[in-house]
């Protein structure tokens, strides 16, 4: 497990348990995002930039491959494989979890 900060988050990301599993995401605010469904009250805490930070996260821990420069600064393109977020294999909590953070965003106007 290594501890790092991103996008004004702490972030606690361990390797992969098993085959294809993604490193394990846990942020300070949310908890960790790829195997529970984040409560909204907390998602609601964090600011554009964090909420645009744990939802690329995501998708970067699956293989994502980022075109837009601050993707690239923030997560890299080392061992992408999608170039398309729709064909990023996403299981049912991070499918949420996204959903969750894109609603507030769009509330927002982020």
């Amino acid at each position: 497990m290594r501890t790092i900060w991103a996008g004004g988050l702490l972030v606690l990301s361990g390797a992969a348990l098993a085959g294809d599993d993604p490193p394990r995401l846990c942020y300070e605010v949310v908890g960790c995002v790829q195997d529970r469904t984040i409560n909204k009250r907390d998602a609601e805490k964090l600011g554009c930039d964090q909420l645009w930070t744990v939802r690329n996260g995501i998708f970067a821990a699956r293989g994502y491959c980022f075109s837009t420069q601050r993707g690239i600064e923030e997560f890299g393109n080392v061992n992408c494989r999608y170039g398309d977020q729709n064909e990023v294999p996403l299981n049912d909590y991070e499918r949420a979890n996204i959903r969750i953070i894109q609603a507030i965003e769009k509330r927002r106007g982020c």
